[in-house]
């Protein structure tokens, strides 16, 4: 296992995946009867593949994760739909909730149960890199630690239109025994 560039010190890769789909509305509903923007689904799909990949080490206490999502264009295929609604002068209630950037971590800590702390970074990943870094040293490793995992998620956009998620499962380095999990 590697360490990623999201890796403060003190802490550690555990699993991480990608999603590549032209089309992120392909991405698999993972809560029956329930709305959200394909980017939200398309996130979740990325962070069940980064847990298959952490095997032995995947996040046992489901309370004790924590979640950061980016993405500069986040929600906006919902937004567009919202927008469109408006000169009919009907929104789906739905829709209007799920058009909110912090929908998407929402919807990934529904999906897999995460009841730590959460942040949505609705910018570039580049620019969210620095904030991203301070979040998880302050959460994994602070005085005051209020994770055992943190789950990063990332959705850009290519020139192309293709959308790829990344997830990057995050741990805590132990000192006494090398790079091994607390």
């Amino acid at each position: 296992m590697t360490d990623s560039p999201w890796c403060p010190e003190g802490t550690v890769l555990v699993g991480d995946a990608v999603v590549d789909l032209a089309d992120p509305g392909k991405a698999p509903r993972r809560i029956p009867s329930t709305y959200a923007d394909p980017v939200a689904w398309m996130m979740a799909d990325a962070v069940a593949a980064a847990l298959d990949a952490c095997g032995a080490d995947a996040p046992a206490e489901l309370s004790e994760v924590a979640v950061i999502g980016i993405s500069e264009h986040a929600t906006r295929h919902t937004l567009r739909a919202v927008a469109a609604g408006v000169p009919a002068g009907r929104m789906s209630p739905m829709r209007f909730a799920a058009a909110g950037p912090g929908s998407l971590v929402g919807v990934v800590c529904a999906v897999f149960g995460f009841q730590g702390p959460t942040l949505m970074l609705p910018m570039p990943v580049a620019d969210a890199a620095v904030v991203t870094r301070a979040m998880i040293t302050d959460w994994l490793t602070g005085d005051a630690a209020s994770a055992a995992h943190v789950v990063v998620v990332t959705h850009e956009c290519a020139e192309d239109g293709r959308h790829r998620a990344r997830c990057f499962v995050l741990g805590r380095r132990n000192t006494t025994r090398g790079s091994q999990l607390v």
